[in-house]
């Protein structure tokens, strides 16, 4: 057993299966879905299922992902668009991507890099998904 932690994930409806074999059980979004889109939760999640959503990644699999803080790593942002994985820290209860700052002040570059194209990633998935347009 390793450190476990909460994960949730939105996934095309079809692909429900393949998390459910990770551990991951459908329930109710607290907001209306897109039709073909399903909400899964892991509340005792390995390491966050983080080395599990990156291998549906490889695989194809389009899903936008989150898991909470762990002993041994921070809470993260996992996104898939069929072709590219991206996993970016969060804070817990922070549904976006954090970037350390630096003991001067500035941004950490390599980090902001990160966050711009996680979050282009989440765009083309959720177009993927079939969000409106409003909703991204």
């Amino acid at each position: 057993m390793g450190d476990r932690a909460y994960a949730q994930v939105l996934c095309r409806a079809k692909d429900v299966a393949a998390f459910e074999e990770l551990g991951f059980g459908e329930q109710e979004y607290w907001k209306g879905l897109p039709e073909g889109v399903s909400f899964l939760v892991d509340e005792e999640a390995n390491y966050g299922n983080s080395s599990s959503l990156r291998e549906l990644a490889e695989r194809g699999y389009v899903f936008i992902a989150q898991h909470d803080a762990g002993g041994d790593y921070d809470a993260g942002r996992l996104v898939s668009d069929g072709k590219t994985f991206r996993e970016v820290d969060a804070m817990v209860h922070e549904p976006r991507p954090c970037v350390a700052v630096d003991t001067n002040g500035s941004v950490d570059k390599k980090q902001l890099q990160a966050v711009r194209k996680y979050w282009r990633a989440v765009a083309r998935a959720k177009q993927k998904l079939g969000f409106a347009e409003e909703e991204m």
